[in-house]
């Protein structure tokens, strides 16, 4: 992991953030090409199921996300950019043939991101419940009635 703290002009961040939020703005298989000028070769990526390690580990894991979902697109809601650090709250859309019937899902969640002059560490948090435990038939109407219940 990148441990040596470059400064980072304003220009750089700038540009980094927007690489980063285009490249997940619309993902598909053909855009992972560009993941070499958003991550550094040993970044570190976690989400509430997965940690991975390394570049080539991230692509691959992104490549079967994009296979199994469809109209997957990211809408960016806010940001907060320091010197070496993001966060950036979004709302991804996608459809699944095994969730929901298919229909469109919205996920909100929160990317945090640290950074050089790409991403060597980067960690999604987002509710593992809204986007697929809710939407697989039987599971999904138990996890509606229990909520329901903690909410009454």
């Amino acid at each position: 992991m990148a441990t040596e703290m470059n400064s980072v002009s304003e220009n750089l961040r700038t540009a980094l953030i927007n690489d980063f939020k285009d490249f997940y703005r619309r993902p598909d298989i053909a855009g992972l090409e560009g993941i070499d000028r958003i991550y550094t070769q040993d970044v570190e990526f976690r989400d509430p199921v997965h940690a991975i390690n390394g570049r080539l580990a991230l692509k691959n894991y992104l490549r079967s996300m994009y296979e199994g979902a469809r109209d997957m697109s990211f809408s960016y809601q806010d940001e907060q950019v320091s010197e070496h650090t993001a966060t950036i709250t979004w709302v991804m859309r996608f459809r699944h043939n095994s969730l929901n019937r298919g229909k469109s899902i919205d996920v909100k969640g929160v990317t945090l991101i640290h950074f050089t002059d790409r991403v060597y560490y980067h960690e999604d948090l987002y509710d593992l419940g809204a986007m697929v435990y809710q939407h697989v038939p039987v599971l999904g109407s138990l996890i509606r009635f229990i909520n329901r219940r903690l909410a009454a």
